[in-house]
This record gives structure tokens, C-alpha cells and sequence, in this order.
């Protein structure tokens, strides 16, 4: 019995030393006190952590005396540690800690889609763009912006107009017939982004991204290996690119307005013949092809006439743009409210004289902490852009400046009328009436509960709605063939886009104390396109300005809708801070695609080794950091227009009749089995900061394969259809890309800081299936599907040379032997569709209150193929000469670039003017400097007084200096296209287009 009682006494007693513990507890919050809520709390020496509750506060239980590190650490915060001793059993310590926030480059948060993480953390590759490197560069839209500052992101702007949009390719192209351009997502939301909302618009295509105002993003993530764009599963194959709006980022209330004002020129113009040098190169044409006296001179213009003409068209069409922008921002804090509010006026006068683009947004985010676990969030913005058009190419403008309107045209006949007879561009733009206008309006409203301190539900629900209603009038003056006085037209398109997503989310450590968590989502979006127009004659202006109709009016309203149903979800695991796996699951259903391939799926992995933990590195000098990373997943693409998978049919308008009876016929063969494009990719990377990280680098391998590629196939007028979408092709990405950013020099009055990157990417076209190149369409001016070739290789008859005796061309026929006669069937590929590298070099330095900037973009091996010249420099036709006409041959002998002139196609071996060679295909490698900035931060004693915060003035110019060989206007140009095929195919192809523009700006930035 005394033994028993013993042995009960020592366990009770054991178990009352065990539960003697001591107690750690305090807050965690920012600067300006506010709670952190769930920021981690880690003692080391024990391996053992907690998170920080709604409050801000913790408490942890240590069960020993000694010495503990304790380290307190926040996404986007600068992780503190504190060091307490305890020697007496039950103490208790009370810390309380403000973070400071992170400027560190590793601990920087970033948007990974449905989330947000520590770069420190990434298993996959993503690029952050922040506000600042958005807006110093003034650009028609904000993905111009973003040019030269990401690996393996090739942006091409399209052309001087304004408005105008941009090609962006990340990690090349690996589409045909299907859109190639990246998802883009706003705060969420799957934004619209179709260029062909109104078909082949003739080369004037909608750019949908314009209408974003640049003034409210906080930041824009690029999200480019599968690791990171696999959460998006069947829209990811090209890329992501996701942009943040602004918050408040401290409490109280601020206020920020910034004005600019600039001037626009074009990087260069194009050297046109005047009436003296036309006139005698016309004349030579006519006497080279045997005929004598005066030529006749097009437009019904008398030699007489035609002397005492000398129109300078380039001068009539290109002025200097004004550009105005004012841009006035509020944001408050407390310890509930988080609100951004913004409006902004943009008005963006391109060089082209009458060509305009003003835009007029506001914006309103709101959070609100309803209780310590739910918080609602609201985003809307609304905006109103107006494009005042031009006619481009041939049909007007520069455009046409540069083709049919000739130096011996008057714009005006005896200074009142104007000139008809023929070309005058200027006439064209006084008398019709063309203008463009978006309303767009962009919601979303959110709410995320917190179940604890480690799960979370999130709800949204979010409509993009787009409004475009384009006006043209056309007067008689315009038309000769109108029997009334002029026709005005009216086309409008609605495109309503919802989406709804539901996320839950939830973090842990495990027995090891190892971190993981995992996320599970539902995501639904439907959009719906709906078209009328109306048209009437006999009107004296637009459709606004005309009260009474006359009958002659048609109206229609086709519709086309699609759905996505996704299902998601992502796990990660971290063991010890130093290994990181990532899993990523999408499963995706479309009423794109047929009936038997409706649902897709999606998954990737990844895998990250932080090998700066490794004592073998902690002991090599100046590495701070350095991580070694892998992903492969499975992306798809599902931009495709809707039911192409359907059979469809002739309406009973198409003009055919049987027995005087209006019929039907087939012409898109159905394909049930038409599914997703998918794509494969490996990536390896490696990630190191160096010099106590004065130096980040990022060195990227990567393999994307694409299988099922969908082609727009061509069908034999015999199987009784004319096209079928299959999916039929492989195309091969693979590349290399390198990121070097560092901070030079970090002195009190003086800081400089580079950043670099240059990328390679190598592009085949691996397989077309069973087809024939012939039956996949492809892009203008001979690009084509090539197998084992890149996507748009140019397709041309190669040009040899002149020859010297009669200054006829010489051709190569298709086994490389000289001929006169130029012939479509000897056609092959030729050039480089793509650079070897494309790049951008970032220069910043701050000198005292100065600061100066200065960012060069650069592209290395790319050919351009300048369709334009085939007639300015070849066939003496109703076009005007470019002054490189002047080598040309004239007599026996003479060795020149260009053959003789002539009017007549048969003497260049051809029975078209239109004669595509290799002659018009020249490198377009070039350096320019994009963008110079000097700024001067007026300082805080000398605005104390005015209740400013902050002052700043920028001068900046753009574009100012471009280094080339190309002979063209601009050798960073992309012709409009017809559609998404010919966007894919037809990316080195110029013609007619406008140069870009080069701009000087004044702006005032005010913070109070």
C-alpha cells in the first residue's frame, strides 16, 4: 500500500512539473498599428510557431528555461527577431512588435493568381512590374508600357496611331489559327480582349485594352512557366498577365494629382518623290516600255497641270500631336475602411493630323472590415473611350500619302473645291465623319471570411461590361456613285462578361513543423456578344445628328455567347524554408469546343531548393541567396471564335438561286472532337542574390511543346464544304532568358541601379497532321504554315540580282537557278520570322533631389518584310516613288539595286504588280532608346508652407533615337491585321503603317 501511494505521488507530481510551462504572448502589427493579422510567430530553438490571430495578438507555451530566439515575420514585411532568456519556470514575456514593411527583394509580395506569396517562396516564374515602370513611359495603351522590362515577353507596338494596340508574345508563339495573345486578369477578372470585335475591320482593329487607365494599377504580375499560369488552366497555354488596382497603403487621408502635357512627332517619315523627280521617273517607265511622246498621267491630271502642282501629301497629313492627361486620386485608411477612389482625362492627339483617342475613367475600391473574420470588398470602374478615326493603308492618311496620292495631285482645285479626280487623302479626312466609342464599365464585389487562423472562404462575383458603338458618315462629295446626299451608319456591339468564383483556402504546419497549404475553387464565366446596326441614306450627317429616318434602313442583331465552368486547386508544402513543392490542378469545361472534348484538365508541378541554407553555400562569399527551381505542367488554350465546332450554313442572302428559289448550302464541316490546344512545359531556372544583394540574377531554361493545335483547314471544293477546324498541329518553344538587376552604387546623394534582361527563343512548326501546308490559311503577303519552320515564315520567290546588260530582275527558281521569270510555284521559305534576341537595358540614378532615367529596348536578328515597297520600287503604277528608286538600272552596265522601270508587269517576269520576293525582306535588328526621364524632387522645406507632401516635375522624351540598318520607316512595326490567324503569321509584315511616335512631356506630380 506505501509503495502504491509513492509511486501515485511521484506521477502526480511529475505530471505538475510537466504542465509548469512559461508564456510568450504580445501583438503584431505595422507602423501604423494595424493588427498583422495571421503573421507568423517562430521560436527556433524548438522548432515550434503560431500565427497571430484577427487582433493582431498571440500566445505561446514553452515547456523549458534558457535562451530562445523568437523571429516575427509577415508576407511583404521585414521579418524581426527577438531574443529572450527565461529562467524561472511560469514567466511570462510580453512582445509587442511593428513590422516594417519589405523593400527587400525576397521578401516582396506577389499576385500568383487566386493568391498572394513571398518571392522568397515561388516555385514558378513570374515577373513584378510596379506602378512606377507603368506610367513613365506615356504609350497609347499600358501594355506598351511594359516593353523591354521582362524576359521573354516581346512586345511590338503597333503603330503611331492613337490608341492604338500591341502584340505582346510571351515565350514566342505557339497558335496558328487560334488567338495567341495572354490572358489578361483584372483584380480578378477575366478581362475581354478580342481585337476582331467587328471582324477585319480593314486594318483599323479595336484595341480592347485601351480603355484601362494606367493611374490605377499598383502593379502587374507576368506569369509565364506552368508552375504559375497551371492554376488557369485552359487559358494559360500563352501566358498571364494579372493587373492589381491601387489601395491605400497608410491611415489617414492623401490626396494625389498629376498632370502632363507633350508633343508628339513620328520616329521618321518617309521620302516621297516631289512632282519633278515623279514626272521624269514616270516618263522613263513609259519610254523603257517603247512607247513615245508624254505618257499619260494618272487621274486625268494634263502634263500642264501636273508642273504646276507639287504637293507635299506627307506634310498635308502629319502635324505634331498635343497630348494633355490629369489624373486626381483620394485614399483613406482606418482601422475599417480602405478606400481608392480616381479620375482621370486623357486626350492623346497622334501626329496624324484628325486622329484623337480621349478617355475619360473613374474608379472606386473599397474594403471594409465588417468583424475580425469578414471583410467586403467592392471594385468598380467605369470609362469612356472615344477614338476619332482616320483612314489608314491605302484608303487614306499617311497611308495614302505614301501610295496613290502623287505630288502633281492639288488638294484643292482653284482654292475652294477639292480635288477628285483622284487620291486626296485630305479631302478624305476633312468630309467623312468616323468615330469610335467604348463604354466600359468593370465591377466586382468580393468578401473573404476567415473560419480561424488558418482557413478562409472567398466569394466574387465580377461583369465586364463593354458598350462599343462605332459612327461613320459618308457624304456625297466622298462618294460619286451616292444619288442622294450621304449615308450615315451606325454599328453597335455589347459584350457582357460575368464571372463568379468561390476559393477556400487553408495553411497549417504539420508534426515537423513543416508549412503547407492548399486551395479549392469554383469558377463559372459566361460572356455573350450582341451586334446591330443601322444604316440610312440621304442624310447631311452621323447617325446622332439625324432626326428623321428614311426607309432605307437595315437592322440586325446576330448574337454568339460562350461558357466556362472550372473547377481548381493548388497545394504547397515548405519543409524548413528550404524546399518548396507545389501541385496545381484545373479541370475546365467550354461551350467552345465539340461535344465530345467539352471538359479539359490541367495539372502541373513544381519543385524549388533554397541552396543558400546549405552550410557548403553559406560559406562562399558575397552569395546571399540562391535557389534552383523546376515546374512542368500542362496549359491549353481556348481562344478560338465560338461554335466553330458546328456545322453551319449559307443564309438565303448569299445571291444563289435554284428554279428562281433562294437555297442553302453547306460551308463549315462539323467536328465534334475539336478540343483545347495544349501545351507542355519544362522549366529550369535558377535564382541568386549576390554582394549582400546588391545583385539579383534569374537564369531560365524552359520547353514548351504544343500538341493539338487548332488550324483553320482549307477543305477541296470537291468534299462539298470550304473550311474545318481540326486540331491537327505541334509547335516546339524552347528558349533561354536571363534577369540581372543591381543596385551600382548606394550612396547618400547618389544611387545607381540597372536592370537587364535578353531572351532567346527557338520556334517549329513541328507537324500539321495529315494536311498539306497549301490547306492551313495563312497570313498576308506570303507567310505560311512551314513545316519545321517558325510560326509566319515568309513564303517568297527569292531575287537575285539585276541584271546589268537589260535591268530586268532575276529570280530563283526553287532549285536555286537563275531566271527572268517570277513565278508563285518557286516560292520557299526565306529570312528570319523571329529575333535571336529581344531585350531591354534599364539605367536609374538619383543625384540629390534629381533623379534620371533611361530605358533601351532592343531586338537582334528579326527580319521585317516592308510589303509597301513592292510599289513604291517596282511597277510604275498609280503609286508614288520612294526616293530609293533613284539605284535603279538605266543603262547597259549599270549595277543597281532596283531593275529598270517600266509599266509593264511581263517585263518583271509576272502578270501582277503585286510581285512578293525576298527583295522587300531586310533586317530589323535595332536599338532604340525607348524612354529618357529627368525628374527633380522639390523638397519638403521649400512646399512645407503650401501643405504638400510631396512635388515632383519629370521631363521626359520617347522614342527619341533609334539605331538600325532597317531602310524602312520603323523597324518596331506590325501591319493591322485581319484576324487571329494573320495576327500569329503575319507579325514581321509592314505595310503602309504609321511610324511610331516619339514624344516630348512636361508633367507635375502633387501629393498632399
Amino acid at each position: 500500500m506505501y509503495k502504491k501511494f509513492l509511486i501515485l505521488v511521484f506521477i502526480t507530481c511529475g505530471f505538475g512539473l510537466m504542465t509548469i510551462a512559461q508564456t510568450i504572448l504580445g501583438s503584431v502589427s505595422d507602423q501604423d498599428g494595424n493588427p498583422l493579422s495571421f503573421s507568423s510567430v517562430y521560436i527556433e530553438e524548438i522548432q515550434k510557431g503560431t500565427s497571430v490571430d484577427f487582433e493582431g495578438n498571440f500566445e505561446i507555451k514553452i515547456n523549458q528555461t534558457g535562451t530562445f530566439n523568437i523571429v516575427f515575420s509577415y508576407i511583404g514585411y521585414k521579418s524581426e527577431k527577438r531574443t529572450i532568456t527565461f529562467i524561472n519556470e511560469s514567466a511570462r514575456e510580453v512582445l509587442n512588435i511593428q513590422l516594417k514593411e519589405e523593400s527587400s527583394y525576397l521578401e516582396e509580395a506577389i499576385v500568383t493568381g487566386y493568391s498572394v506569396d513571398r518571392r522568397r517562396d515561388l516555385t514558378g516564374t513570374i515577373v513584378k512590374i510596379d506602378a512606377k515602370d507603368i506610367t513613365d513611359i506615356p504609350t497609347p495603351s499600358f501594355e506598351a508600357a511594359l516593353q523591354g522590362k521582362a524576359a521573354g515577353v516581346q512586345i511590338t507596338q503597333g503603330s503611331g496611331m492613337a490608341g492604338s494596340s500591341s502584340v505582346v508574345r510571351i515565350r514566342g508563339v505557339a497558335s496558328i489559327s487560334a488567338g495567341g495573345d495572354p490572358l489578361y486578369v483584372l483584380d480578378g477578372i477575366p478581362v475581354t480582349q478580342d481585337y476582331f470585335i467587328k471582324g477585319n475591320s480593314g486594318g483599323m482593329n479595336n484595341n480592347p485594352l485601351a480603355t484601362l487607365n494606367p493611374n490605377d494599377i499598383e502593379s502587374i504580375e507576368i506569369l509565364k512557366d506552368a508552375a504559375a499560369t497551371g492554376i488557369y488552366g485552359s487559358r494559360g497555354a500563352n501566358g498571364v498577365i494579372l493587373i492589381t488596382t491601387k489601395k491605400a497603403n497608410k491611415k489617414g487621408i492623401s490626396y494625389d494629382f498629376t498632370s502632363r502635357i507633350g508633343f508628339s512627332t513620328p520616329t521618321a517619315l518617309p521620302r516621297m518623290t516631289d512632282t519633278d523627280s515623279y514626272l521624269l521617273l514616270y516618263q522613263e517607265a513609259w519610254e523603257n516600255d517603247g512607247n513615245v511622246g508624254l505618257a499619260p498621267l494618272p487621274g486625268g491630271i494634263s502634263w500642264e497641270d501636273a508642273i504646276n502642282n507639287n504637293t507635299n501629301w506627307i506634310n498635308e497629313t502629319v502635324g505634331v500631336g498635343v497630348k494633355n492627361a490629369y489624373s486626381y486620386s483620394v485614399k483613406y485608411k482606418n482601422e475599417d475602411f480602405n478606400i481608392y477612389s480616381n479620375i482621370s482625362y486623357d486626350i492623346n492627339d497622334s501626329y496624324l493630323v484628325g486622329n484623337s483617342y480621349e478617355r475619360l475613367s473613374g474608379r472606386l475600391n473599397c474594403d471594409y472590415k465588417y468583424s475580425d473574420r469578414l471583410t467586403i470588398s467592392g471594385n468598380l470602374s467605369r470609362s469612356i473611350g472615344t477614338n476619332n478615326r482616320i483612314d489608314g493603308a491605302w484608303s487614306g492618311g499617311l497611308g495614302e500619302a505614301m501610295s496613290t496620292a502623287l505630288p502633281i495631285y492639288p488638294v484643292f482645285i482653284n482654292d475652294s473645291s477639292y480635288f477628285q479626280g483622284a487620291s486626296n487623302p485630305v479631302r478624305t479626312r476633312d468630309l467623312k465623319q468616323w468615330t469610335n466609342i467604348e463604354r466600359r464599365d468593370i465591377y466586382n464585389l468580393s468578401a473573404i471570411y476567415r473560419v480561424n487562423d488558418k482557413m478562409y472562404l472567398k466569394g466574387s462575383a465580377s461583369q465586364d461590361l463593354m458598350n462599343f458603338q462605332e459612327d461613320i458618315y459618308i457624304p456625297q462629295l466622298l462618294n460619286p456613285f451616292f444619288n442622294h446626299a450621304g449615308q450615315a451608319s451606325r454599328y453597335n456591339t455589347r459584350i457582357e462578361n460575368q464571372n463568379i468564383n468561390l476559393i477556400s483556402g487553408y495553411s497549417d504546419n504539420d508534426i515537423f513543423n513543416n508549412k503547407y497549404s492548399f486551395l479549392v475553387g469554383y469558377e463559372y464565366q459566361k460572356s455573350q456578344n450582341q451586334y446591330s446596326s443601322i444604316s440610312t441614306n440621304n442624310v447631311l450627317g452621323p447617325i446622332n445628328q439625324v432626326s428623321d429616318l428614311d426607309t432605307t434602313i437595315e437592322l440586325s442583331t446576330p448574337s454568339s455567347r460562350y461558357a466556362f465552368l472550372s473547377y481548381f486547386t493548388r497545394g504547397k508544402y515548405n519543409i524548413k524554408d528550404k524546399f518548396y513543392l507545389q501541385g496545381t490542378m484545373r479541370v475546365d469545361g467550354s461551350s467552345r469546343f465539340g461535344s465530345n472534348n467539352i471538359y479539359g484538365y490541367f495539372p502541373s508541378a513544381s519543385f524549388a531548393y533554397i541552396l543558400s541554407e546549405e552550410s557548403f553555400i553559406k560559406r562562399v562569399d558575397n552569395i546571399n541567396f540562391l535557389k534552383f527551381k523546376v515546374s512542368y505542367g500542362k496549359t491549353g488554350n481556348a481562344n478560338i471564335p465560338n461554335d466553330q465546332w458546328r456545322a453551319t450554313f449559307s443564309d438565303t442572302t448569299n445571291s444563289i438561286s435554284y428554279n428562281n428559289e433562294p437555297i442553302i448550302f453547306p460551308i463549315r464541316r462539323e467536328n465534334p472532337d475539336l478540343k483545347w490546344e495544349s501545351s507542355k512545359t519544362l522549366d529550369i531556372g535558377i535564382e541568386g542574390g549576390l554582394y549582400d544583394d546588391r545583385v539579383h540574377f534569374t537564369l531560365e531554361a524552359y520547353r514548351k511543346y504544343s500538341e493539338g493545335v487548332i488550324m483553320d483547314i482549307s477543305l477541296p471544293p470537291s468534299s462539298g464544304f470550304t473550311s474545318y477546324w481540326d486540331n491537327v498541329g505541334e509547335i516546339l518553344n524552347k528558349g533561354i532568358e536571363l534577369s540581372l538587376a543591381s543596385h551600382n552604387i548606394e550612396k547618400p546623394n547618389f544611387n545607381w541601379s540597372t536592370n537587364f534582361n535578353i531572351a532567346h527563343n527557338y520556334n517549329e512548326i513541328v507537324s500539321i497532321g495529315p494536311y498539306s501546308e497549301d490547306a492551313v490559311a495563312g497570313g498576308t503577303n506570303d507567310t505560311r504554315v512551314v513545316v519545321g519552320m517558325p510560326v509566319g515564315t515568309n513564303f517568297l520567290v527569292r531575287f537575285s540580282h539585276v541584271d546589268p546588260d537589260n535591268g530586268r530582275p532575276i529570280y530563283l527558281d526553287i532549285n536555286g537557278n537563275e531566271t527572268y521569270d517570277w513565278d508563285p510555284a518557286n516560292r520557299v521559305p526565306v529570312g528570319n520570322v523571329l529575333p535571336d534576341f529581344v531585350g531591354g537595358l534599364t539605367n536609374t540614378f538619383s543625384i540629390k533631389n534629381f533623379d534620371i532615367g533611361l530605358v533601351l529596348t532592343f531586338q537582334v536578328g528579326a527580319d521585317i518584310y516592308d510589303s509597301s515597297s513592292k510599289r513604291q520600287l517596282g511597277v510604275v503604277t498609280d503609286w508614288n516613288f520612294d526616293e530609293r528608286i533613284y539605284d535603279r538600272w538605266r543603262e547597259p552596265g549599270d549595277i543597281a539595286t532596283y531593275p529598270l522601270l517600266t509599266m509593264d508587269p511581263l517585263t518583271y517576269g509576272a502578270s501582277t504588280p503585286w510581285i512578293n520576293t525576298d527583295l522587300w525582306l531586310h533586317d530589323g535588328s535595332y536599338l532604340r532608346f525607348r524612354n529618357f526621364s529627368l525628374a527633380y524632387n522639390v523638397p519638403k522645406s521649400k512646399i512645407k508652407d503650401w501643405k504638400i507632401d510631396k512635388m515632383r516635375v519629370e521631363l521626359s522624351a520617347t522614342n527619341f533615337l533609334t539605331i538600325t540598318k532597317y531602310p524602312g520607316l520603323d523597324p518596331e512595326i506590325a501591319r493591322d491585321f485581319e484576324d487571329n490567324a494573320d495576327r500569329n503569321m503575319s507579325a514581321n509584315i509592314t505595310f503602309l503603317t504609321p511610324p511610331q511616335e516619339k514624344t516630348v512631356n512636361l508633367s507635375i506630380n502633387l501629393s498632399f
